[in-house]
């Protein structure tokens, strides 16, 4: 099982090296970056400095996101990085969350996300594209950069199956019957478009503390508690709220502040509090324990296939108490 993290410089530039090189220096073998320009700094600055700090760990954004940057400007950043890394790089991508939100957007369409996809793949290959009904040149300098897409709905995942590298999955501990479906249906998505299901490769998400007691972990985690709030815009993922929440889940989409995303201690955290979500929100997509429970969900995950497992880190109140505890979990597996 490989390890990875998702990081964001904020406040702090030496706290951001810090979470990098310590993930690093404990074997790590990916480092992401968020894409939030509204709240932090700018995410290709920000993995430059990380493919210094991380000399051999595979750089990534989790996520990027249509309609912040055309195609080639994306592509271009990235095959730049990648020949700055010496060909360490890939591409995370999604349909957009605190991304869009900054600029009013409603998350892209899975339409939209096949026209992004192709336009990238062409751009990656060398070859000119088109984008949004318009021609474009193709890269002078193309790099080969897979790319993994953030799937949620079943029209992700089966746009995933069809035409990515690899796929980002969010679990959490308590929800894993949940998790190997979706790896079912992706692998059956990438069989039905006459693809290897095995060759597409598997990334998972958690909201992840690794604390001696399940509370300490939850107290560390609120401000990414606060953004599984977030997870329920669709129709589809909206009606599986319990009637009882859907009221509150509502409000607090709509205050929720997109210059405060995984903000610790923030004002949606304090939104959530106020709501009465946290009980509630804490059931999904987190990982809040001791080792013990890291390393059984980490076997869990092997057994499904998974290859990398990433804690998520910028809304995190003790990230290097994680990035070491996680580290140890891997070795007592």
């Amino acid at each position: 099982m490989k390890l990875g993290i998702c990081s964001l410089w904020g406040s702090s530039l030496d706290a951001f090296r810090e979470q990098v090189r310590l993930a690093s220096d404990l074997g790590y073998e990916l480092v992401t970056v968020g894409d939030s320009p509204a709240g932090w700094h700018e995410l290709y600055i920000s993995l430059t400095i990380a493919s210094y700090e991380a000399p051999k760990a595979t750089l990534a954004p989790l996520v990027t996101s249509p309609f912040m940057r055309h195609p080639i400007i994306t592509a271009n950043a990235l095959c730049t990085l990648d020949e700055l890394s010496g060909g360490r790089v890939a591409l995370g991508t999604a349909t957009g969350g605190s991304t869009i939100m900054a600029i009013g957007r409603m998350p892209a369409t899975q339409v939209e996300m096949r026209g992004e996809l192709k336009a990238l793949k062409d751009l990656f290959a060398g070859r000119p594209t088109e984008f949004d009904g318009a021609p474009v040149k193709p890269l002078r300098f193309p790099r080969p950069i897979p790319i993994y897409y953030s799937a949620f709905g079943p029209k992700a995942i089966q746009l995933a199956g069809a035409q990515a590298d690899g796929t980002i999955l969010f679990a959490g501990e308590q929800h894993l019957d949940g998790l190997a479906n979706r790896i079912a249906a992706l692998r059956e998505a990438a069989s039905d478009a006459g693809r290897d299901p095995q060759a597409i490769d598997i990334w998972v998400v958690s909201y992840t503390s690794v604390r001696p007691t399940r509370q300490q972990a939850i107290d560390d985690l609120g401000a990414f508690i606060a953004v599984n709030a977030m997870a329920f815009r669709t129709p589809e993922t909206f009606a599986t709220i319990p009637t009882q929440f859907q009221a509150k889940v509502r409000e607090f989409q709509a205050r929720y502040d997109p210059t405060e995303h995984v903000v610790v201690g923030g004002r949606n955290v304090a939104l959530m509090q106020e709501l009465g979500l946290t009980e509630f929100l804490s059931e999904f997509d987190t990982l809040a324990g001791p080792v013990e429970n890291a390393s059984a969900m980490l076997r869990s995950l092997e057994e499904m296939g998974v290859s990398t497992f990433i804690a998520a880190l910028p809304g995190h109140a003790a990230p290097l108490e994680t990035i070491r505890g996680l580290a140890e979990a891997r070795n007592t597996m």
